[in-house]
């Protein structure tokens, strides 16, 4: 099967660029990206066959600013959209708005982490935070954005989703009802519990959407009982982010709260390992692979009950569910002093995975849609 990838940026190391490279090794695409910055992804990918999208004729050099929200999100749009391939079977696209080659080309199976957040359901909250040019500009981004989003999405041969949320906001917002949810994956092998050490666990990428001053407001109000843990707020952070970062360590003063940045898979595997239980806050999130690897490592998870996580964890037997720091807080407590239990639901959490998100059923039911679209030529 001649197959092309595309997924615009390669600069980060999140859960979404986890799940596509996972695709590039079982089926050593050709892929194609806007950005790619090596030193802030996986490494792995330079092992393979890896192209810019061809840049628009009419494409300025102030499309590769970061205007809007990321480096190159603007050149994205028109290079997806003008861009015509030849020789291939299928085309999977990753990461908006790598769907909008269909503008151009036929056999498109577009996997969708989530419509676009920034211009849908995370608008407001990113709005309230810009200048008035700030503003205007994403009034203008949303306006012109949105026509093509819809226009193109509902041409899409096939669609899949990575969870019932992300379901929800492709109806919601542009009107495809007929996606069919399929669950990321993981590897369970490559987690291991090591020991219980008293240390809460935040994993996540450090952007304004993750909430880590929830987590934070919990843990303090956990101290209130217990002081012989701390808390650990692990993930990168990219340059337009150290504000944030340094208002959640100015929020942290005072409380055994320690921060570690950009740190390697090996690391963060480490935490995992070793960590008494795994934390989650993120808004509405698309699906979440961070509590399935708190529950891979064998520790339960507790998390806000909103977004993937209230799929992926089953309350109060791998995990809580919970509506607010103070919840949050009571969870945290009942485990510090429950050891036995912590133990037994982190067993389950591993069961759990084990048996429902594992890495060989994602690609396998990945590769079953890859074929059905490739059929239709």
């Amino acid at each position: 099967m001649d197959l092309i990838l595309v997924h615009p940026f390669f600069d980060q190391k999140g859960g979404l660029e986890r799940s596509v490279l996972e695709i590039i090794k079982k089926f050593n695409p050709t892929v194609y990206y806007v950005v790619y910055e090596p030193e802030k992804t996986f490494e792995e990918l330079k092992e393979f066959d890896l192209r810019p999208l061809p840049k628009v004729f009419f494409e300025p050099k102030f499309f590769d600013l970061k205007l809007l929200h990321r480096k190159g999100e603007i050149a994205s749009i028109f290079r997806c959209l003008d861009v015509k391939f030849s020789d291939y079977d299928v085309i999977n696209a990753h990461g908006t708005p790598s769907h909008f080659v269909a503008n151009k080309n036929e056999r498109v199976f577009y996997y969708c982490h989530s419509p676009n957040r920034l211009v849908y359901d995370l608008f407001e909250e990113r709005y309230r935070k810009k200048n008035m040019i700030g503003k205007l500009l994403m009034h203008f981004a949303r306006a012109f954005y949105v026509p093509i989003d819809r226009r193109i999405t509902k041409k899409i041969e096939k669609i899949a989703c990575n969870s019932e949320i992300t379901k929800e906001r492709l109806a919601k917002y542009i009107g495809r009802t007929d996606a069919e949810v399929i669950w990321p994956g993981i590897e369970p092998n490559e987690f291991e519990n090591k020991t219980y050490d008293k240390y809460f666990l935040y994993v996540s990428r450090f952007i304004s959407n993750k909430r880590f001053e929830k987590v934070i407001e919990a843990f303090k109000i956990f101290c209130k009982k217990r002081k012989d843990f701390s808390l650990v707020l692990a993930g990168n952070v990219a340059p337009e982010y150290n504000e944030y970062l340094e208002e959640l360590k100015n929020l942290a003063q005072g409380y055994k709260i320690e921060f570690k940045t950009n740190l390697s898979t090996k690391e963060l595997k480490e935490l995992y390992s070793n960590c008494y239980a795994g934390l989650f806050y993120a808004i509405e999130e698309d699906f979440g692979l961070v509590p399935l690897e708190y529950m891979a490592s064998s520790k339960p998870c507790i998390s806000v009950n909103e977004g993937g996580p209230k799929y992926s964890i089953i309350d109060k037997k791998t995990g809580f569910l919970v509506d607010s720091p103070e919840q949050m807080a009571q969870k945290m407590l009942y485990l510090a002093e429950n050891p036995q239990e912590t133990e037994n639901m982190g067993k389950k959490a591993r069961e759990h995975v084990l048996k429902n998100f594992s890495l060989e059923v994602y690609l396998e039911k990945i590769e079953e849609k890859l074929k059905e679209v490739a059929k239709r030529n």
